[in-house]
């Protein structure tokens, strides 16, 4: 990020700090309430329902395609990166047309690429498409 010369105690970087300050207050106070055995009643739930346990697999599978994401993102470039993990968290989920699931996650990661590059005028790696889109 770009921070102007002389830029006073509010910069562009007050917003992700304030964002992050939060975040990190709440998600610190969640497993502390945890940690004292106060757990939440998962929404929906009426008394006498069965308990249902996590569901290590489909976390396990996200949690794959979120890390992929973070390894190919400079090494592939964001498009790639990007289908990579919406195609992952779709069949995570329980999505099983594959075909139809790639063709989305592509869509989706070449308008999100192309707004944040064109829009936003904000570099996104390029990857193996580097002078192709246009930001090389």
């Amino acid at each position: 990020m770009d921070v102007p010369q002389g830029s006073s105690i509010v910069s562009p970087q007050t917003f992700p700090y304030m964002v992050a300050a939060f975040t990190s207050l709440v998600g610190f106070s969640l497993i502390m309430q945890v940690l004292r055995g106060r757990l939440g009643t998962p929404e929906g739930d009426q008394p006498g329902d069965p308990f249902l346990g996590a569901n290590f697999k489909t976390m396990a599978i996200i949690a794959t395609a979120i890390a992929l994401h973070v390894i190919l993102l400079e090494i592939a470039g964001y498009v790639i990166a990007a289908t990579v993990c919406f195609f992952g968290v779709a069949y995570g989920f329980g999505s099983r047309k594959y075909l139809k699931d790639l063709g989305i996650s592509l869509a989706f990661a070449l308008v999100v690429y192309f707004s944040f590059t064109i829009g936003l005028n904000i570099n996104l790696p390029s990857g193996f498409f580097e002078g192709v889109f246009g930001n090389g």
